[in-house]
């Protein structure tokens, strides 16, 4: 689901397959948006069509088939920093019959498609990292499931800016974050892969660009201890 394009040349062309695994006809419309994501993950898509020539727009796909979709990046500049972008594959509701009651589960997929000059690189910097105590999230919970008394949890809170020209994802770094806890004990993290991927996921960090991470920590860590290095 992640693409990298080049500028001009054969690689400003990308072919996405797409399997219809359903046992029956499913239209889908397709769309290139500009994304943005916020320090805390949030992603706001922005239609991008003037960028790019999706073919085709729009398509029936069988059951049990797939569709090829072909992108083309349309350069009218050159690019000085990589671009994020999504190809967002979206499900086409159909109508019913007049007086059948049936329930239509609509499904859409974003491919991440950045588009990458050459000679570009990343460059992950700390901004900041902090010890903070925060109400515990909530989301996804029923009002019956949530407890009348919201837990806190304790952990690092980290700004992590990108000072490079091309994206990179936290969640390929190595991270290390050392300190002492209130209670004197040496504390250290070193995370990466699939432990490092619980607390950051993806982790899309975009050229001149920020993104916060939070890590768990059991006790209270001292702030004038704190350290925190992240490598490529």
């Amino acid at each position: 689901m992640i693409l990298d394009m080049s500028p001009t040349g054969r690689g400003a062309i990308a072919r996405v397959e797409f399997t219809n695994d359903a046992d029956r006809d499913i239209p889908y419309e397709v769309q290139m948006m500009r994304g943005d994501i916020s320090p805390t993950g949030e992603l706001t898509l922005v239609p991008a069509d003037e960028d790019f020539l999706v073919f085709p727009p729009q398509v029936l796909i069988e059951a049990n088939s797939q569709q090829v979709f072909r992108v083309q990046y349309l350069a009218d500049k050159p690019l000085a920093k990589s671009e994020i972008y999504y190809l967002a594959i979206r499900q086409i509701p159909v109508e019913f019959e007049p007086g059948v009651n049936q329930v239509q589960v609509v499904i859409n997929y974003n491919v991440l498609v950045n588009v990458v000059p050459p000679g570009s690189s990343p460059e992950p910097v700390v901004r900041q990292a902090s010890y903070i105590e925060r109400a515990q999230s909530t989301e996804g919970l029923t009002e019956d499931q949530s407890p009348e008394v919201v837990p806190v949890e304790k952990g690092v809170m980290v700004d992590l800016g990108n000072d490079g020209t091309r994206y990179f994802f936290a969640s390929d770094a190595k991270w290390l974050i050392s300190g002492k806890t209130a209670s004197g004990a040496d504390l250290e993290m070193r995370l990466e892969g699939k432990e490092l991927s619980k607390y950051t996921g993806v982790g899309v960090v975009g050229p001149g660009k920020l993104r916060q991470f939070f890590f768990p920590t059991e006790e209270p860590v001292r702030q004038d201890t704190l350290k925190v290095s992240v490598e490529l």
